[in-house]
């Protein structure tokens, strides 16, 4: 159970680091009347982050 919550854990982590940067962008983007260039920047940048962090979390390089 302690290992199921632990991986629970994990992926929420991720899921946030995604999703979040997208809605501040969203946000900014509403603020400053711009389209979607914000918006595109946040989803990008969190999935960059995502990715990082979950490669850094599994080992990384392949192991």
């Amino acid at each position: 159970m302690a290992k199921a919550m632990a991986w629970t854990s994990r992926v929420i982590t991720i899921s946030i680091e995604m999703v979040l940067p997208g809605v501040f962008g969203l946000w900014v983007d509403d603020r400053l009347g711009t389209k979607v260039v914000f918006t595109i920047l946040g989803f990008a940048g969190g999935l960059t982050l995502a990715i990082w962090h979950l490669v850094k979390m599994t080992g990384g390089q392949g192991k």
